[in-house]
């Protein structure tokens, strides 16, 4: 994949972007693609796509009678051209997700930038090398008024939800409706009237919620990413049940692995998380004697779960107290991210900061019943994990 550190004008218009509130796909433009009319569409672009339901390359055949067009506009600091975009996979190499926007020679020169984001699916292309983003605040130029447009849009929602929060903190503590770690989620949610739901979308119109406890006797305690399985089709264990088999162990009546994974140490199972970068690859591995492979996830699915399931979040702390043998959470405060940055995932990784629970359980059929794996991460790295500033909104 074709890229290199961005210039301060770039860094300085894609945090502009950033605090626009779309999450955004950068396109590094090469004399080559320029030539060849051919502009390859990375995993990050993929993502964008798909999980703006524009398009999905991975279900699309090869060759030209499949290819799609859509909507695209190119803007700039003072005008915008409206064109389109075709999206196809070649019958060649191997048919790699190419994309080409008409009339683009005209609009890039080589080693350009481009960020590309979608609103109301409709693909928008900005030259961050050329442009100047102004204050949004103050906009004088089509563009700033542009964004700056979006931006309002973009906040009805979140401050819609905001609202909803607020008020529901002033009515008093929330009596939760089951037990356990998953208590106070599903208790904001039905609050708010949000129906339980197994679907990997954000919660409220774009929006993730994640809600979590305070941290108790000041631990710091973790909030929950995303789940994701490994890539069974190169993992050493073929599935969840297997995993249990060789890595599990009998409490009770229970035969399960309740575990979590981290690349900074081996647990008390000798499960240890190892990254190699050449392959962009995370392995566990079983440290006990000699590192033995157990599982392996492609980070790529890591970043495209975070990106789906993060666009925007909504991050709430509660402070949990019990009444008569229930619990109540009386709602705190907010953290609002945007736009995750798939490039510090597997720094946080690395450091132990995202670990991962094996939450895996035998069945009386014998099988397994597995309720992740969970990624999950520090809550005081949160804001590492998002490009832009991350908000604080006090509930009460």
């Amino acid at each position: 994949m074709n890229t290199r550190p961005l210039t301060a004008n770039e860094t300085i218009n894609l945090a502009a972007l950033n605090h626009v509130g779309v999450t955004s796909a950068l396109l590094f433009v090469t004399t080559t693609g320029l030539e060849k009319s051919i502009l390859d569409a990375t995993a990050p672009i993929r993502t964008l796509f798909r999980s703006s339901d524009v398009h999905d390359f991975d279900s699309q055949a090869q060759g030209s009678d499949h290819k799609i067009v859509s909507d695209c506009i190119v803007v700039g600091n003072d005008a915008s051209r409206p064109t389109i975009i075709s999206l196809y996979r070649p019958v060649t190499k191997h048919g790699d997700p190419r994309m080409w926007i008409y009339g683009f020679k005209d609009d890039a020169t080589p080693n350009d930038v481009f960020a590309l984001f979608i609103v109301s699916k409709i693909i928008y292309a900005i030259n961050l090398t050329k442009v100047k983003i102004g204050d949004l605040n103050s906009p004088d130029t089509s563009l700033t008024r542009f964004l700056a447009e979006i931006r309002r849009k973009s906040n009805v929602v979140s401050d819609e939800l905001l609202s909803m929060l607020r008020r529901l903190a002033s009515n008093g503590p929330i009596c939760a409706v089951r037990q356990g770690d998953t208590a106070i989620g599903m208790s904001v949610e039905a609050a708010l009237g949000i129906a339980p739901n197994s679907s990997r979308n954000p919660d409220y119109k774009g929006i993730e919620l994640k809600s979590g406890r305070s941290a108790i006797n000041g631990r710091t305690n973790r909030a929950t990413l995303f789940a994701c399985v490994p890539d069974w089709s190169i993992s050493a264990c073929k599935s969840s049940a297997e995993i249990l088999t060789q890595y599990g162990y009998q409490t009770g009546a229970d035969f399960k692995l309740y575990c979590t994974v981290s690349a900074v140490r081996a647990n008390s199972q000798g499960l240890q998380f190892r990254i190699e970068e050449a392959k962009d690859l995370l392995h566990e591995e079983a440290t006990r004697i000699s590192p033995e492979l157990v599982a392996i996830w492609r980070m790529s699915m890591l970043e495209q779960r975070l990106a789906e399931k993060h666009r925007e979040t909504f991050w709430i702390k509660a402070k949990s107290e019990s009444r008569n043998g229930n619990e109540w959470f009386h709602l705190e405060s907010v953290l609002h991210t945007r736009n995750p940055n798939l490039l510090q995932l597997g720094r946080l990784l690395a450091e132990g900061a995202i670990t991962m629970d094996h939450l895996i359980k035998r069945t009386k059929s014998g099988g397994a019943a597995e309720k992740g794996p969970l990624f999950k991460i520090q809550k005081a790295r949160i804001p590492e994990l998002f490009l832009g500033e991350s908000t604080t909104h006090l509930l009460q």
